[in-house]
């Protein structure tokens, strides 16, 4: 989209005080603020706003149930058409990739402490961006061959462009990621010696169950079923 049009659906923002659709977020971004920055076409702001709640604004714009929760909290939809966060949030994303700007450290005041995340996953790729912008040493332990987790292996690329995930990612890493693949836990990769290089371990390999279609044979021998 372009800016024009961004511009169009950021003027019907009211700017409410009560920010319900923010309520409605569950990473609570300031989205009443966001937008604030995109009518008076400060774009950077914006940018740097989201990135106090929200690492991966270019994918969460094109995924996020925006209907059920930020926009369908939104006042204009009550008598009309809500407020497109979604793709407010995905052009600044986009901007953001565009114009190369970074995810900038706050400190280093805990450049000495070391924290192993297990799980590439978004879980992962959040967590690891907020503790390295806090100066901690991060590592990702990943059980398959490269990251992104469901953003990658649950979601088609044309919902969510394979470019996106990686362009996203990198301006992660460029914080100073490392990454381990192919690192399985329970396989090759144990607890109790991670416990002994680093000073905290975050689980964040998720805990998926896939929906079984109940009908006859699915537990058949040699029979694979995928949600």
């Amino acid at each position: 989209m372009d800016k024009e049009e961004i511009q169009e659906i950021a003027s019907k923002c009211l700017s409410c005080n009560a920010k319900p659709c923010r309520k409605g977020c569950p990473l609570t971004n300031d989205i009443t603020e966001f937008i604030k920055c995109i009518k008076k076409e400060k774009y950077r702001e914006a940018y740097e706003i989201l990135l106090d709640t929200t690492i991966l604004q270019p994918i969460c714009g094109r995924i996020c149930p925006h209907k059920k929760q930020c926009q369908g909290s939104c006042i204009k939809g009550i008598k009309g058409d809500a407020v497109d966060i979604g793709k407010l949030e995905t052009f600044i994303g986009d901007m953001a990739i565009e114009n190369n700007w970074p995810i900038k450290k706050i400190d280093e005041k805990l450049k000495n402490k070391k924290v192993a995340i297990i799980g590439g996953g978004p879980a992962g790729i959040t967590a690891c961006a907020y503790l390295a912008r806090r100066g901690f040493s991060v590592k990702i332990f990943e059980k398959h061959n490269n990251i992104g987790g469901l953003l990658v292996h649950g979601i088609p690329d044309f919902r969510l462009p394979r470019k996106v995930i990686k362009e996203t990612i990198q301006k992660v890493l460029d914080l100073g990621i490392e990454i381990a693949t192919n690192q399985e836990l329970g396989v090759n990769l144990k607890l109790d010696e991670l416990e002994k290089e680093y000073d905290a371990i975050l689980l964040c390999f998720g805990a998926n169950i896939s929906s079984k279609m109940n009908i006859e044979g699915e537990d058949l021998k040699r029979c694979i079923w995928r949600k």
